[in-house]
């Protein structure tokens, strides 16, 4: 029975996890990181990973520091180790301590977008395709051999959070094709060309904050690239308002100025309207912008700085 470490955190993890759950003849042990303070109450949440690993009986490591289990890992001395947005840096030591290598599930095209943050990346710029690969991992930052890929396209409306649970599907199916492969001297490995990557980091804070005198169609892709976390906002009326849902149309209004057309806001921008369908005012739930006025009691055109 072949030894398994699995390396995850998010649900993106926990959809391929429970790929690796398929297979009957498998001894996996699970690594994550420790549970994080959550909700108004800040209560301790385990992850998604935790929470599968859990419920499928499996042992469960939540590392603070990775050193901190070197001599529990050497001892179990896997077979592999499997990693999919695990979140920290794998060291050399935990690299070579597997007998057939260290495999990453990475939800890009690489090496377009390596690092943290690829799916948000992919739709911040434009991508009309994403994908997810399949790369065995070296000491760089998503720069390993590649094994396969597969290729998603991107919707004009797709978010972040609807787009990395399609990328997920597909690496689950990824790795349950080629999985058997991962113990033989048969895969074939392709490696990668520095001169086309590009680095996915983690975004700014400022970043966050919708920029009215950009185009539209560049505000909509930020506002997609950042649902459902950390989500793009704007000033509206004196309240911080997060934007989870819009689109955008040709037409003029000034910039920054919003007009409430049915319940949705028609925004100006330097070239074309954003239409704003579904808000976040900071404490209160979703809600459209028309029930965002009517709750203010404020007609008319307002103003989104």
């Amino acid at each position: 029975m072949k030894r398994i470490l699995f390396m995850g955190t998010p649900e993106y993890a926990r959809i391929i996890l429970e790929g690796l759950l398929a297979f009957k003849d498998l001894n996996i042990r699970v690594v994550t990181k420790p549970d994080t303070p959550q909700g108004r109450r800040m209560r301790l949440t385990p992850s998604p990973v935790a929470e599968a690993a859990k419920t499928a009986g499996l042992p469960v490591d939540k590392p603070v520091k990775l050193p901190d289990f070197r001599n529990i890992w050497t001892g179990w001395a896997p077979d592999l180790i499997i990693v999919a947005a695990y979140g920290k840096i794998l060291r050399p030591w935990l690299l070579n301590l597997p007998r057939y290598g260290v495999y990453n599930l990475h939800a890009s095209l690489l090496p377009r977008w390596r690092g943290p943050n690829p799916v948000a990346w992919a739709i911040r710029e434009g991508d009309t395709v994403s994908g997810v690969t399949l790369m065995k991992m070296d000491e760089g930052v998503d720069t390993g051999d590649i094994v396969a890929t597969r290729r998603v396209p991107i919707g004009p409306d797709t978010n972040t959070g609807e787009l990395t649970i399609t990328l997920a599907h597909e690496a689950q199916g990824l790795l349950t094709k080629y999985f058997y492969l991962l113990f033989s001297d048969n895969v074939k490995r392709v490696s990668q060309n520095p001169d086309e990557a590009t680095y996915a980091g983690k975004f700014e804070l400022a970043d966050s904050h919708i920029q009215w005198d950009q185009p539209a169609v560049v505000i909509h892709r930020l506002i997609r690239s950042m649902i459902p976390e950390p989500g793009a906002y704007t000033m509206c009326q004196g309240q911080r308002v997060k934007v989870v849902q819009s689109t955008y149309d040709r037409g003029e209004y000034p910039v920054g100025v919003a007009e409430l057309k049915q319940n949705n806001w028609h925004v100006g921008t330097k070239d074309g309207v954003v239409i704003v369908k579904r808000i976040k005012p900071a404490g209160k739930n979703e809600m459209t912008p028309g029930d965002f006025q009517r709750g203010m009691r404020t007609v008319g055109r307002v103003m989104c700085k």
